[in-house]
C-alpha cells in the first residue's frame, strides 16, 4: 500500500489507476525536503567550505559546485516522491555517487517499496551496494587487513551492516509493515461497511415483515367489523325508509364507513410497501379519488351531527399535496379527539396564513369533567397528538395542544411555507 496524505486517493494509493502513483505532497515531504537542504546548506557552507591550501577559500570550484548541485537536487526531489518516485530515486542515486551522501536513500526505497515499484527498488539497490563497494575499495588502497578473510569480514561489516542494512534493508521492511497494515485497516473497513449494510438490510427485512403482519391483521379485523356496521348501516336505511331521520343517519353512517373501508385500503398499501419501489399513490383506480378537500371533511362532521364551524384560507387551495395531506389528517384526528373527550361541545376550525407562516387552530370547550383535577383528564393513549407532532415535524412545521387560560382545548399546528415547499421540493 502506497503511503499517502492529505488530499490522496486511497485508491490511487493502492494501485488503482495509474499504478502506484500518487499524486500531491504533504506537509511531511516539506519538512524533510526543508530538513535536507538545511542539512547540506550547513555541511557545505559551515562545516565543510570550500578550502584550498593555495587559494583559499574557493566557492566557484567546479567540484564543490557539483556536490552542492547534487546535494541540493537531492533534497529538493523529496517534494515529488509522491507524484514522480522515480525523478526522486534516480537523483538520489546520482547524488550517492557523486558526493557519496545518503541522508536520501532511506526515503527513496521506503517511497519505491509504498509505490509498488519493485523492480526500480531492485536496481537501485544494486546501484547503491555498488557504490558501497566502491567506498570500500577506495579505503583498502594501500591497506590491507593482512588475509582474505579477514577482508572479506570487514567488507561485510561495512558494505552489509553498516551500510544496506540500515540505508535499504530496514526502509524496505518497515513500508511492507505499513503497507499491510494500512491494507489491513482498509479491509477492516470495507468488512465494517458490509456488516453496518447488512444489519440494515436485516432491520429492514424485520420492519417490513412486521408491517405485513399488522397490515394482515388490519384487514382481517378491522375490515371485518367496520363491513358490519356498514351493512347494518344500510339494513336500517332500508328499513326506515331514506326520507326519515334515521334513514337519514343510516346513511350517513353507511357513507363513512365505506370511506373508512377505502381510506384504510390505501393504508393497507403504504403497510405492504418494502420502501424500495416507487411510493404508493393514495388512490383507488375506478373509484373517486382521496378527497383532500377540508371543506368536505368538516361538511361530514357537521353532517354527522358534530357542532363544529370552519373558517378557512384561501392560501390553503394553493398549498402542495403533503401540505394538504397533513392538515387534513390533523384536523381528522383532532374533530375525533374533540368527539370522544367534549361530545357536545362546538369545535372551531380556523386555518390562515400570516408571515409566510400556515396557522392551523382547532378549539373546543373543555367540559367540567375534563378539567385538571377532575380525575378525569388525560384518559387518552396520546398517540393521536404524537401523530400530528410527526406528521408536523416532517414539513418542517410544529404542533402544541394544551388547555387556554379561557377553558378551551387548542390545537395550533404552524408551516412555515417557503421552508415546507422546499423541503417537499
Amino acid at each position: 500500500m502506497t503511503i499517502h496524505g492529505q488530499g490522496d486517493d486511497p485508491k490511487s494509493a493502492r494501485g488503482h489507476g495509474r499504478r502506484g502513483a500518487v499524486a500531491g505532497m504533504t506537509p511531511a515531504d516539506l519538512l524533510l525536503a526543508s530538513a535536507a537542504l538545511a542539512y547540506v546548506l550547513v555541511i557545505y557552507i559551515v562545516v565543510d567550505p570550500p578550502y584550498l591550501p593555495e587559494r583559499g577559500l574557493c566557492w566557484t570550484d567546479w567540484l564543490y559546485v557539483s556536490w552542492v548541485a547534487a546535494d541540493m537536487a537531492a533534497a529538493l526531489s523529496l517534494l515529488t516522491r509522491r507524484r514522480w518516485p522515480l525523478l526522486f530515486a534516480i537523483t538520489s542515486v546520482i547524488a550517492r555517487f557523486v558526493t557519496g551522501a545518503v541522508a536520501t536513500l532511506p526515503i527513496v526505497f521506503y517511497t519505491l517499496i509504498s509505490a509498488r515499484r519493485y523492480v526500480w527498488a531492485g536496481i537501485g539497490a544494486a546501484a547503491v551496494c555498488v557504490a558501497f563497494v566502491l567506498d570500500f575499495r577506495d579505503q583498502m588502497r594501500g591497506y590491507s587487513y593482512g588475509s582474505v578473510p579477514l577482508t572479506l569480514v570487514y567488507a561485510f561489516e561495512d558494505i552489509v551492516l553498516r551500510e544496506m542494512i540500515p540505508f535499504v534493508a530496514v526502509p524496505v521492511l518497515l513500508a511492507v509493515t505499513v503497507r499491510e497494515h494500512r491494507q489491513r485497516i482498509d479491509n477492516l473497513r470495507t468488512l465494517n461497511g458490509k456488516l453496518r449494510r447488512e444489519r440494515e438490510l436485516v432491520a429492514q427485512n424485520a420492519a417490513l415483515t412486521e408491517r405485513t403482519r399488522i397490515a394482515r391483521e388490519m384487514h382481517d379485523v378491522v375490515t371485518h367489523y367496520v363491513g358490519l356496521i356498514v351493512l347494518r348501516a344500510g339494513a336500517l336505511e332500508l328499513t326506515a325508509g331514506r326520507a326519515s331521520p334515521a334513514g337519514q343517519d343510516a346513511t350517513v353512517i353507511a357513507d363513512l364507513g365505506r370511506r373508512t373501508m377505502l381510506e384504510l385500503r390505501d393504508l393497507l398499501q403504504v403497510l405492504r410497501q418494502d420502501g424500495m419501489g416507487e411510493k404508493v399513490a393514495l388512490s383507488r383506480a375506478g373509484e373517486e379519488p382521496f378527497d383532500l378537500d377540508l371543506a368536505t371533511l368538516l361538511c361530514s362532521a357537521h353532517e354527522a351531527g358534530m357542532p363544529v364551524s370552519w373558517t378557512l384560507d384561501d392560501a390553503l387551495a394553493e398549498c402542495p399535496v403533503p401540505l394538504k395531506y397533513a392538515i387534513y389528517r390533523i384536523v381528522q384526528e383532532a374533530l375525533a379527539n374533540a368527539a370522544k373527550h367534549a361530545p357536545r361541545s362546538t369545535v372551531h376550525v380556523a386555518v390562515g396564513q400570516e408571515a409566510g407562516t400556515l396557522r392551523l387552530t382547532v378549539r373546543n370547550p373543555v367540559p367540567p369533567l375534563a378539567q385538571p383535577g377532575s380525575g378525569q383528564a388525560g384518559t387518552g393513549s396520546g398517540f393521536g397528538l404524537i401523530g400530528m407532532s410527526e406528521r408536523a415535524e416532517q414539513l418542517d412545521g410544529h404542533v402544541t395542544a394544551a388547555v387556554t387560560s379561557d377553558g378551551y382545548f387548542q390545537v395550533l399546528a404552524t408551516f412555515p411555507l417557503r421552508r415546507t415547499q422546499a423541503s417537499i421540493a
